[in-house]
């Protein structure tokens, strides 16, 4: 658990809201700070991107990235919350994690997120659907 220890360390000072459930950190990342913490998940500790998830929650837009450190069983899930639905926006991880472009791409296209810096933003589900709404998995409303 070492490293573990020298990550909540490290990043102590970018990141809050920590909760452990079974070999699961969950955490609240500030858009500015996100590519300081996947650099040193990625690159310092070796974690992979496991998947990423979002979610429309009546205050925000909320991005998960689930990176696993697969000699230790842990799981370090950064969470990004966008709290302008109207226009959700954040920096895209795929410059140093290759792997995120393409969740990174559906989220974008079912949430409606920009992803910063994103290399393709071009639909990848929908592309060739013109019967799905726009951004279908965002909530609509009523009234």
């Amino acid at each position: 658990m070492a490293e573990t220890t020298g990550f909540f360390q490290d990043m102590n000072t970018v990141i809050s809201d920590l909760v452990e459930k079974r070999l699961r950190y969950y955490f609240v990342v500030k858009d500015e700070d996100l590519h300081k913490v996947v650099i040193y998940l990625f690159k310092t500790m070796g974690c992979r991107l496991s998947t990423a998830t979002a979610t429309e929650r009546y205050d925000a837009i909320e991005v998960l990235y689930h990176f696993s450190h697969d000699a230790t069983g842990t799981y370090y899930c950064p969470r990004i919350l966008m709290t302008n639905k109207d226009k959700p926006q954040m920096s895209s991880i795929t410059r140093i994690v290759k792997g995120a472009e393409w969740i990174e791409r559906e989220m974008a296209e079912m949430y409606g997120i920009d992803f910063k810096g994103h290399p393709r933003k071009e639909p990848l589900l929908t592309k060739d659907n013109s019967q799905v709404r726009v951004q279908p998995l965002r909530a609509r409303r009523i009234s």
